[in-house]
This record gives structure tokens, C-alpha cells and sequence, in this order.
């Protein structure tokens, strides 16, 4: 037998249109200790019966913040269906209680409002943080709340606040310190091959940005893009003027926008007869409030930079950074601000390259890519553009699921697509994408690029001295020979080296296949 608990109770109790409870948790006769069951979509948790709380909003709400963690879309939603009696006398009568007073914190910082007791707490009790690191991550820029002695260690803000789990397998990536292995691949080039390795790579990134959008820009865009990805790392404030020029460097001169759009927009196909919805984004009158949060979100991660560039300088010490490091993560926080964007949608055109370029943005400000460099982490999003896929889906299905919205009718607003649902995520999913597109771009893309360069110019300069090549063509036959897999196609040769003898294309190709170090008998097959 099994009787549910912890969120999932206070779900069921008050009715709550929660659509981010990604674990449910049950008292089970027949468990011994605490099992767990991955289900793909959701995780259960099974306790036996001595972990039963009190069958009463405190008892389950001090159970789920102890097992669970902090679930604020829930707990946006509850808050106003609860008399707050009931949590001013939990807190009279406990007033040591961490539980109690991290639950008055979050009502009174959710809110905005203070519940209705002085000094709830004496000056006695130690500080605990609002988020337990244990279960997810917080932010390494903390504030004190004396009221309640909680260190406020969320990501974000009220306006903008997803949270992240700490799964294995981010605990395990982590440990990897893929900044640390960044440095030491670009550690083993000289200076010159890196200064031209990352006019290629901006300009790649671009380009696969560009493709995972199915579009293909113009020699100015793409220029202006690229131009914009190297001031990443300027430290420039993520700020709505900015957002507007990238928007603008983006899309075609006609579909400038100059603010926050005013309008519903959608994400899907119009068939003609019907329109095919994927996602609605939030209300227009709900934009402004979530990317002011975003954008106060956004600045809290830019102090990463600071404690990275201290710690340098001695101002930091290497413990106080390893406390800090364990505390927050540059790769969440471009997770939660890159996808928290994407989601929101405030443009009608451009969001998905902006979100990806607000990864870039995130890194590099925080000290995770080495100044200058681009990490192609876009060609990795468009070669495993189907896992891209369905983690944008894993929000916007249960979204779209309750949102009622006909473009046919565009005067009657949408209905469903609270602001609440766009505030809150659980962005878990989405930072355990980002770090595997991370890890795969650094242990494998990185490299292969540079090394790609190098073989490249290897290949030209041997090829300049076999022959007197037409303007462009020899660039270009480095390219096919190496796509060919060290062989020039018959379609190729006829096409664009039908004045190349024999002899020439043989002796090319192998110079191609010296120069990328290919195998001449792979060549031949």
C-alpha cells in the first residue's frame, strides 16, 4: 500500500496546477529504508512507514524541503491558498527550526509581503542557506536575510528563478573541470595557429547556429553575428538595449524589432487549413517582469568572473573558490539564462540564435572559455539536433498541454500559459544537455578543429608548390579531397578540376592524405 507525501500531497490536497513535479514521493508498506524508480519522465521515491510526516500542511511541507528540495513554481502556487496562520504559528513555536524558517523566507520572498509577527527569530540560531546544496545547486552570491537567519543562496530572482538538481551525472561532469582541460588542449598551440583557430571557430559557430534554425544568412549577418560572439567576453551587461541589437544582427533588416514584443506570438507550422501549435510562450504583458528577472539573474552570474579572476591575484583564496565552485556553476547558470530566454520568447524572430549565443555569453563572462576562444558548441547542437529537440519539448509539451490559443483569433488572449510556469522550471535537463554538448565540444571538437587547421595548412602550402592553381580552387580542392576521405570524386574533378591531369589529382591527393595524416590504403577503398 502506498500513500503519497511530501509535494505531491500538497498537489493533490490544494489543487495545485502544478506542471513541474518532477519526483512523487509515497509512504510504502512493503519498502525497507527509501527506494527509488526511474520512470523516464518523472522519479518515484518510496520510504517506509518511520518517515510518515504529519498528516498536515507543515508536516508535509518541512518533509518536502528536507527529501526533495525547494520547488518554487509549487510553492508560488501555494502560498496563496494557505491561511498564513498556520505558518506564523509553525514559526512561533519553533523558531529554531531550519524547516520553519526557510519556509517564512521563501513565503516572504515569493510574496513580497511579510507575514504578520515580529522578530520571528532570535539572533541565536546559525544561518542556513534557503537552498540545500546537497540536493540543488544555489548561488555562490548569497545574501543574509536577519530576519529568519537564511542565507539566500538562490539563482535568481522572484521575477526569474529555475532550479537545477545535483544528479550524478552533473556532480560527476563537474568533477571533470572541463575549464581546466579547455586550457591545457590550447596550451599545447602556439599563439598564431590560436589567433586564426578562433576567427575559424566564430565564424563555424555562426554558421551551425544559423543551420540549426535552417537558415542560412547572409555574408553580412553572419559577419555581424560573429562580430557580436567576440564581444562575449567584454563583460557588457545582458540588458534589453543589448538584446535588441543582437536581435537586429540577427534576422532580416525588415523584422527589426526595438523592445519586447507586444504581441502573442507561437511556435509551430501554419498548414493552411490549421495551424500546428508546439509551444506558446508567455502572455506579452508577462515579458517585461521575467527578463527583468532574467537580466538580474544573468548579473549574479557575471560575478563568477570576479571570483575567478581573484583568485589569481591572491585576493581570493583557492579554498574560498573551491566553497564557491561547489555552490554554483557557470554551465547552470548558462543553462537556466540561455533556455530560461529561448522559453520566454520576448522577440517574434530570433530567439533561438540569441539563446545560443547567451551560452557564449554566460561562459565567457564567468571565466569557463579562455578569452578569445569560442567553444563550437552549436555544431555540436546540430549534429544531435534530435536530443536538442526533446529537451526544448520537455518544457513546452506540459505547457502546451493546458494552453488554449488560436492565431485565428488573436484578440482573445491566451489562456493556460502562466507566467508562473515560465518563472519557475526545473531546468535540469536542459543543464545536463549543455554539459554534454560541453564535454563532447572539449574532449573531441576542440581539438579536432585545431588540428584540422593545422593539417590545412600543411596541405596547401604542399600543394602551392606541385602547381600554379587558379584563384580559390586550391582552398577548395583541400576541402573535397579531405570530405572525400583523402580522394577526389570523379563528380568533383569533372565539375571543377577537369584541367588537372592524372598524375596532378593523384599526386594532390596524397598530399592531402600526408597532411591530415590519413591512411593512403583507407584512401584507396
Amino acid at each position: 500500500m502506498r500513500t503519497v507525501i511530501g509535494y505531491s500531497w500538497l498537489k493533490e490536497r490544494y489543487q495545485l496546477p502544478v506542471i513541474d513535479l518532477w519526483q512523487h514521493c509515497y509512504i510504502d508498506s512493503s519498502t525497507r529504508g527509501r527506494a527509488q524508480q526511474d520512470l523516464g519522465t518523472h522519479r518515484i521515491q518510496l520510504f517506509e512507514k518511520r518517515y510518515q510526516p504529519d498528516d498536515s500542511l507543515v508536516g508535509h511541507l518541512q518533509f518536502a524541503l528536507r527529501y526533495e528540495g525547494v520547488n518554487l513554481q509549487l510553492l508560488a502556487l501555494l502560498f496563496p491558498a494557505i491561511a498564513t496562520e498556520q505558518l506564523v504559528d509553525w514559526i512561533s513555536q519553533s523558531p529554531n527550526s531550519v524547516y520553519a524558517r526557510r519556509v517564512c523566507f521563501l513565503y516572504e520572498w515569493l510574496c513580497a509581503k511579510q507575514l504578520p509577527i515580529d522578530e520571528p527569530v532570535t539572533s541565536r540560531p546559525r544561518y542556513v542557506d534557503a537552498v540545500d546544496t546537497g540536493l540543488q545547486f544555489g548561488s555562490g552570491v548569497s545574501q543574509r536575510d536577519t530576519r529568519y537567519r537564511v542565507v539566500n543562496n538562490l539563482l535568481g530572482t522572484p521575477d526569474f528563478c529555475p532550479m537545477v538538481r545535483r544528479t550524478n551525472f552533473l556532480t560527476d561532469v563537474i568533477n571533470k573541470n572541463l575549464r581546466q582541460r579547455t586550457r591545457e588542449t590550447l596550451a599545447q598551440y602556439d599563439q598564431d595557429l590560436l589567433r586564426r583557430a578562433a576567427a575559424f571557430l566564430y565564424l563555424k559557430e555562426t554558421q551551425s547556429s544559423f543551420e540549426v534554425e535552417r537558415e542560412k544568412p547572409s555574408a553580412d549577418r553572419a559577419q555581424r553575428f560573429a562580430d557580436l560572439l567576440r564581444e562575449a567576453d567584454t563583460s557588457l551587461d545582458v540588458t534589453e538595449d543589448r538584446l535588441v541589437e543582437l536581435q537586429q544582427a540577427v534576422v532580416d533588416t525588415r523584422f527589426h524589432e526595438f523592445t519586447w514584443r507586444q504581441q502573442q506570438n507561437w511556435v509551430g507550422r501554419d498548414l493552411g487549413y490549421r495551424q500546428q501549435i508546439d509551444f506558446v510562450p508567455p502572455r506579452p504583458e508577462d515579458v517585461p517582469a521575467l527578463m527583468m528577472g532574467l537580466q538580474e539573474t544573468s548579473a549574479r552570474a557575471r560575478l563568477l568572473n570576479f571570483v575567478q579572476s581573484t583568485v589569481g591575484d591572491g585576493i581570493v583564496s583557492e579554498a574560498d573558490n573551491e566553497t564557491m565552485r561547489l555552490k554554483c556553476d557557470p554551465v547552470v547558470y548558462a543553462a537556466i539564462i540561455a533556455f530560461g530566454f529561448v522559453f520566454v520568447h520576448p522577440f517574434m524572430d530570433g530567439n533561438g540564435r540569441i539563446h545560443r549565443y547567451l551560452i557564449h555569453d554566460v561562459l565567457a563572462n564567468a571565466g569557463f572559455t579562455p578569452k578569445g576562444i569560442v567553444l563550437p558548441v552549436s555544431a555540436v547542437i546540430l549534429a544531435n539536433l534530435d536530443e536538442y529537440i526533446e529537451v526544448l519539448e520537455a518544457f513546452s509539451k506540459p505547457i502546451r498541454a493546458r494552453t488554449h490559443y488560436s492565431p485565428d483569433t488573436p484578440d482573445i488572449h491566451a489562456v493556460g500559459n502562466d507566467a508562473v510556469y515560465f518563472r519557475f522550471f526545473d531546468a535540469t535537463e536542459q543543464a545536463e544537455f549543455l554539459y554534454k554538448a560541453l564535454e563532447r565540444t572539449v574532449e573531441q571538437d576542440l581539438q579536432q578543429e585545431i588540428d584540422f587547421l593545422i593539417g590545412f595548412d600543411q596541405a596547401c602550402q604542399s600543394l602551392n608548390k606541385l602547381l600554379d592553381w587558379p584563384a580559390h580552387s586550391l582552398e577548395l580542392f583541400v576541402r573535397v579531397v579531405h570530405q572525400g576521405g583523402g580522394r577526389l570524386s570523379k563528380t568533383k574533378q569533372q565539375s571543377h578540376f577537369h584541367w588537372m591531369t592524372t598524375e596532378e589529382i593523384a599526386n594532390g591527393e596524397a598530399q592531402v592524405r600526408q597532411s591530415f595524416g590519413m591512411a593512403g590504403e583507407s584512401a584507396s577503398n
